[in-house]
């Protein structure tokens, strides 16, 4: 008797923790509202790029295959492979950073032509100064190299005029 007892009890505790609590205002206004349901995006027109120009924006990888014929295993003797083909990826996709041929690039709605060869890349500031110094330096050295060839021209000329007079002088 005792046991029934027991298990009733346990039986309402258990039932007793189960109960809802009532909802009131506040409980209603926490509670997060129902999930939408997002409307499927449709394409936007001039985003997807022609596959035509694929080619000229990114290059596709390169894949080989290889017939192989029986072998035995290198790594357990006990093994021998029957003959199949091994397909090997070459070269993986990459960006085309040297388009033959100028590139229509979807920019949205708008559509630019971009031809690297026409349009050169513009020097910065900063390297166009040091180039400008550059140039001044080495005008400079000319000059100075000049003046130098002249000095010594006149050194050479008074050097053979003084041993000419020692020559002379004996």
């Amino acid at each position: 008797m005792k046991t029934d007892t027991l298990i009733v009890g346990m039986a309402v505790v258990l039932c007793a923790g189960c109960t809802t609590l009532p909802t009131s205002p506040e409980t209603i206004a926490s509670s997060p509202p129902p999930a939408m349901i997002e409307p499927e995006v449709a394409p936007v027109s001039g985003t997807d790029l022609d596959p035509t120009n694929l080619g000229n924006v990114r290059v596709g990888e390169s894949l080989k295959s290889y017939p192989v014929g029986r072998y035995v295993d290198p790594n357990d003797p006990n093994v021998m492979h029957e003959a199949h083909v091994v397909y090997r990826k070459e070269v993986g996709t990459s960006w085309n950073l040297n388009p033959n041929a100028p590139t229509v690039v979807p920019l949205g709605p708008v559509v630019a032509v971009a031809d690297p060869a026409k349009t050169p890349d513009p020097l910065p500031e900063e390297l166009e100064q040091k180039m400008a110094e550059q140039n001044q330096l080495v005008a400079s050295l000319i000059e100075q190299n000049e003046a130098l060839v002249q000095q010594l021209g006149k050194l050479g000329r008074e050097l053979a005029e003084v041993r000419r007079r020692q020559e002379d002088g004996r």
